[in-house]
């Protein structure tokens, strides 16, 4: 009980903080997929800012940056070849990012109510509070997340027709500061039996308020406009 009230605490003094209190958090970032049997592991770095600014240094398979922002406005850039490619998608918001969307404070509903989503009802079940999260488009799934002390650690898709498209496991919540985050996120998504996959996001190395290049890096003023393949060819 101990833990519980400590714990519950700190996060009634997190949220009485205003956003500023983190201005800038990086991490290290491994990411493996498993799709078919087969694993597939990127790494990167995320250097994440209060004011929405999002850049991530792609380190494999392939070194790139992506630079990008909450309105899904991305420049992806090549430093092999200096070259830049521009895209705008709402996919692409810089609040997808687990550390964005915790420094931001949307820990409640992990960002849904920038995709229209709304909170229904409220449940508590053996020590657990559930909440059910309606889309203002009713063609996209309803959303349930599970918490524990205060803290999201499950979090369900399920599309209008009752099939669960997806869950997710946040674990190993740590401290930093001020600053908390799951290091450990599973993503399981339910396709059709041969295309179900396995994400495993592994957080590590994080820093808060300790300055690094990578925060301010810049698309260089030079690049060329990076040539993508039309489909089919």
């Amino acid at each position: 009980m101990k833990g519980k009230i400590t714990i519950i605490a700190f996060l009634l003094a997190v949220t009485a903080l205003p956003l500023s209190a983190q201005r800038k958090v990086s991490a290290d970032v491994e990411v493996k997929t498993v799709i078919k049997g087969k694993v597939s592991t990127v790494t990167k770095s995320v250097y994440c800012n209060n004011n929405g600014r999002l850049v991530t240094l792609f380190h494999k398979p392939i070194t790139y940056y992506v630079v990008t922002n909450q309105k899904g406005e991305a420049r992806i850039y090549n430093p092999s070849t200096n070259e830049v490619l521009t895209q705008i998608d709402e996919s692409l918001t810089s609040s997808a990012e687990l550390v964005s969307l915790f420094m931001s404070g949307h820990i409640d509903d992990l960002g849904l109510g920038w995709f229209g989503y709304k909170a229904k009802e409220t449940t508590r079940e053996e020590g657990y509070v559930k909440k059910k999260f309606i889309p203002a488009d009713p063609g996209r799934p309803v959303v349930e997340i599970v918490y524990e002390d205060w803290l999201p650690i499950y979090c369900a898709y399920t599309a209008p027709d009752g099939k669960v498209l997806s869950r997710k496991y946040l674990s190993d919540y740590q401290h930093f500061g001020r600053f908390v985050l799951p290091l450990r996120v599973t993503d399981i998504s339910y396709g059709s039996a041969r295309d179900s996959s396995v994400v495993r996001t592994i957080y590590s190395g994080v820093k808060v308020d300790q300055d690094d290049p990578n925060f301010h890096f810049e698309v260089p003023a030079g690049a060329k406009n990076m040539q993508v393949p039309e489909p089919g060819k």
